[in-house]
């Protein structure tokens, strides 16, 4: 019997996974949504460890699926990692981590752009996360025209404003993931599942490549799809269901 556990991203709580919720009951699936701890990268690491150690305590028959979308992805990545022979499957939404780049004498220009986009970036980020910008306009970032207004709204009004420290920590964490992810425990086409959604404004395409490479991971891309919208929006998310329900039986 499968147990599927899913992870949400930063910004967002376990409300995130409301519009599928209804798809998983109608399939008699067992599920849980888990709140991690955003409080600090370390307690978020140890919530995602603790929540699913538990679950596995509680129904120790059951063949544990763990789910994360976007920043979620990781910590499912790493709890995954941590627990290895104890969890059956692992499936990543709109998740990546950059690779470490080497350096050169004739990549020192690029990486100077880079490095000034990478604060822009970093700039607009925190400005979102932390509500500062007009809901239209975060929006955007997260939804495409598939997902309805009136979900946007909805899923907007279980946003959670982050603490500057927190979003600090995240945005620097990118040797944190490579290091934790330098030895792969958990790994394989049958093991792993990326699902990338080829409109995704905030994780880079290859982010999401890399991260399904290191795993040696299956993929599949949802075209058309944004960030949320593989979850939120009815075009995607019976799909994402039935690749869910079918990954975990092979």
């Amino acid at each position: 019997m499968t147990h599927f556990i899913f992870f949400h991203g930063i910004g967002i709580r376990s409300p995130f996974w409301n519009s599928i919720v209804p798809k998983l009951e109608e399939k008699s699936l067992n599920y849980s949504l888990i709140d991690l701890d955003f409080s600090s990268l370390d307690n978020a690491f140890k919530s995602s460890r603790a929540s699913v150690k538990g679950i596995i305590k509680k129904y120790p028959d059951r063949d544990i699926v763990i789910i994360g979308h976007s920043l979620g992805g990781l910590f499912a990545t790493y709890v995954a990692q941590s627990l290895g022979d104890d969890i059956h499957k692992l499936i990543l939404i709109a998740s990546g981590v950059a690779p470490p780049k080497k350096n050169s004498a004739k990549t020192i220009p690029q990486k100077q752009i880079n490095a000034l986009y990478k604060v822009i970036k970093r700039f607009g980020m925190q400005i979102m996360f932390k509500g500062y910008l007009p809901d239209w306009l975060a929006q955007s970032m997260f939804f495409t025209k598939n997902t309805p207004k009136e979900v946007q709204r909805e899923v907007w009004k279980n946003a959670v404003r982050e603490k500057q420290s927190f979003l600090m920590e995240s945005f620097k964490s990118k040797t944190t993931w490579n290091d934790y992810f330098k030895r792969v425990h958990f790994s394989g086409p049958d093991n792993v599942l990326v699902i990338i959604c080829d409109k995704d404004k905030l994780i880079p395409k290859h982010a999401s490549i890399y991260l399904k490479d290191h795993l040696n991971g299956s993929y599949k891309v949802y075209e058309g799809c944004g960030h949320n919208d593989v979850v939120t929006s009815e075009k995607f998310n019976k799909k994402l269901v039935d690749d869910i329900v079918l990954f975990s039986s092979i």
